[in-house]
């Protein structure tokens, strides 16, 4: 049977700096920084402002995620940190997508 790993930001701590991990990320409280790991799931009330760079990220109702977001089948890597050899290079990568929160798109429209 796999090992079934995972970290949590618990809720009511906050993060100030990137954070990278090699399994599954669980974001209940806040990050000020860039994210880079395998699996990545904003909560709730969990909030992240930085960029998100993982193989499967899950956003539920009301968590935030200010920054690019590249969802990719590449292996994530810890910044800085080159491609180890023997893995197929990857195809272009789409752009990335730039989330808000909901409504930010009407804030500076007049009615």
């Amino acid at each position: 049977m796999g090992e079934n790993r995972f970290t949590v930001l618990a809720s009511g701590t906050f993060v100030r700096g990137d954070l990278f991990s090699e399994d599954t990320l669980i974001i209940e409280g806040g990050v000020e920084g860039n994210i880079v790991g395998a699996r990545v799931i904003v909560k709730a009330r969990g909030w992240v402002h930085g960029d998100v760079t993982c193989r499967a990220l899950s956003i539920e109702p009301g968590g935030v995620v200010d920054g690019a977001v590249k969802v990719s089948t590449q292996p994530s890597l810890p910044p800085g940190q080159a491609q180890p050899e023997g893995l197929p290079p990857g195809e272009e990568d789409p752009p990335a997508l730039t989330m808000s929160s909901p409504g930010a798109e009407h804030e500076n429209q007049e009615e």
